[in-house]
């Protein structure tokens, strides 16, 4: 399914940016970024001291602090879950019900692995459903799930997992 962009001009009067022009384009898309945050492809690693780099090299090797499989996302996640804001959906889902229907069942699922570092080398494609998941406490923690069973979840320490196989 293709997501529609919107373009929006604005004409900026007497702007405080002459260097700009007198138009300013905004283009607003819904849609988060296609694969996992960068900020997190590294996450649960530290470099390889003994893997060659440089400037010839463009290949990184990292190596995994933290091999243990934490079974299902809910034995690393808070109990406390008290409401799911869900930003973006795709159209793989017939309507909200239905991503509700599925954010219950990946939440309460009681199979699955959980890891600190992406166990997966393919890059996925823009999220099917990304959300905020609201805890009891006040925190919020960050999910992005894919149709095709994996999943990254940034808890409210900021620290990074992901899970698959629900």
């Amino acid at each position: 399914m293709r997501y529609p962009i919107l373009a929006v001009s604005l004409l900026i009067v007497g702007s405080a940016l002459p260097a700009m022009g007198d138009e300013i384009r905004v283009i607003y898309d819904s849609r988060p970024e296609a694969d996992i945050p960068r900020e997190a492809r590294w996450a649960g690693t530290k470099p390889d001291p003994d893997a060659s780099s440089g400037p010839s090299s463009n290949i990184r090797f990292g190596i995994v602090t933290d091999l243990t499989d934490y079974g299902p996302l809910r034995n690393v996640m808070p109990r406390s879950v008290d409401a799911v804001s869900v930003r973006h959906y795709d159209g793989s889902f017939k309507d909200i019900r239905e991503v509700q229907r599925y954010l219950t069942l990946v939440l309460r699922s009681e199979k699955g692995s959980t890891t600190t570092y992406c166990p997966w080398a393919e890059a996925l494609t823009v999220p099917s459903i990304e959300a905020t998941i609201h805890f009891a406490s006040g925190e919020k923690g960050r999910l992005l799930i894919w149709r095709q069973g994996r999943l990254v979840y940034q808890d409210p320490g900021l620290k990074w997992w992901f899970a698959y196989g629900w």
